[in-house]
């Protein structure tokens, strides 16, 4: 069963940081490229008290932090973005309720 992430990254400004995600283009498309092969099935940032989120599925937990942990790609983009220190990241397990899609 796959696994939800939720990653808060601080920033100091979120529309310097979203138009840095614009900027850096390319080397997003790289690290999706990357997370696809370790078992993500979807990325989408999002934006809420001032920081900026991405919420992943992965097949598990441990690919989400085999991707993660020590990417040189995502230093850079987070170092470019802006962030404020280390995001924080949790995980949730799907349940399965009638009226979910």
């Amino acid at each position: 069963m796959s696994v939800f992430v939720i990653a808060r990254f601080p920033v100091a400004d979120v529309a310097a940081a979203k138009q840095s995600l614009t900027d850096n283009g390319a080397l997003l498309e790289e690290i999706t490229t990357d997370a696809l092969a370790l078992g993500a099935h979807h990325h989408r940032f999002v934006e809420g008290g001032g920081d900026l989120l991405a919420i992943d599925e992965w097949d598990s937990a441990d690919g989400f932090r085999g991707f993660f942990s020590d990417n040189a790609k995502i230093a850079e983009i987070t170092a470019g973005a802006g962030v404020q220190g280390p995001p924080v990241v949790e995980f949730f397990t799907p349940v399965e309720a009638a009226g979910t899609f």
